[in-house]
């Protein structure tokens, strides 16, 4: 298979670079016959034959140095090999500060060729915890232009230059629209991203929610919420369906909510799953390899 013969997938549509090279390498099995994660690090210098499938399997991460071989064989224009290192920096990067500015640069790259426009005005509605929570109460609330009204019945109290503000910013980017009655009505039911770009932008968003949950302890009554933790000892396969049954509990949630008639306030439901220890190495701590009874 010559280098002019491989079948590009655009990489401007991707936001994790893991699935770019998944889809590519699976595109050139099917057009070349014993085609491999092998082969391909083989035609893109790769010393280490398991490294790629490692990558993809978030196993360890893509490392620069490998870029411009990678790139020189997907024929990559130079945009395209610009916005290939940034996507690998913005997967790779920890940071929340640092994977927002470059998902900023990611989509700088991406409104440049009229990909998938996602804009930062688009982004913001996660900037301020109460865009969410006015979108949601100008629904079932026919404040009439009232924004005192609007602000008092958010909790906590917001302003009414804040509420106004709002209002306006969640019409002028289609979150929210007037109907036929002046009602205000939401454009589209569900409000998501794609996970990547969910990571980058709502870890601001967390950050003062679960502050604001701490605050409610003492300013909410206990008969209007309900907090609950538990320190738990699992194995790291019960963790990981403790993930699964609260990812379900979410979608149960999600379709109570649709499911509700004449909805008639605004609520807030969080979930904290998070490791209290690192994992116990069993066969360092039982040298005579039995296991241990808890």
């Amino acid at each position: 298979m010559t280098k002019n013969k491989i079948p590009l997938l655009n990489v401007f549509d991707y936001f994790d670079y893991r699935d770019y090279l998944d889809d590519v390498i699976k595109q050139l099995k099917i057009i070349e016959v014993g085609f491999s994660y092998r082969s391909f690090s083989q035609k893109t210098g790769i010393p280490n034959h398991n490294y790629i499938l490692r990558v993809i399997k978030k196993q360890r991460n893509l490392t620069p140095r490998y870029l411009p071989n990678i790139s020189s064989f997907l024929n990559h224009t130079k945009q395209e090999a610009e916005y290939f290192q940034q996507l690998v920096m913005f997967n790779n990067a920890k940071r929340p500060s640092q994977k927002e500015r470059l998902l900023r640069t990611l989509l700088s790259f991406r409104y440049s060729r009229g990909v998938h426009v996602l804009t930062d005005n688009k982004l913001k509605f996660f900037d301020k915890w109460y865009y969410p929570v006015v979108r949601e109460l100008a629904i079932i609330c026919n404040f009439q232009e009232d924004y005192n009204l609007l602000a008092r019945k958010c909790i906590p109290r917001i302003t009414p230059t804040q509420a106004r503000s709002a209002i306006r910013y969640l019409v002028d980017n289609e979150f929210l629209k007037k109907n036929g009655t002046g009602q205000y009505v939401p454009i589209n039911q569900v409000v998501s991203t794609e996970p990547e770009v969910d990571s980058a932008i709502i870890a601001k968003y967390h950050k003062t929610t679960i502050t604001q949950c701490a605050e409610a302890v003492e300013k909410v009554d206990k008969e209007k919420r309900n907090f609950s933790s538990l320190t738990l000892r699992v194995s790291k396969d019960t963790y990981e369906e403790m993930k699964r049954e609260i990812a379900s509990c979410r979608r149960k949630l999600l379709a109570m909510a649709k499911e509700s008639n004449n909805p008639e306030m605004i609520c807030f439901a969080g979930f904290q799953l998070l490791p209290r220890s690192e994992l116990i190495d069993r066969a360092a701590t039982n040298q005579d390899g039995k296991k241990d009874e808890l």
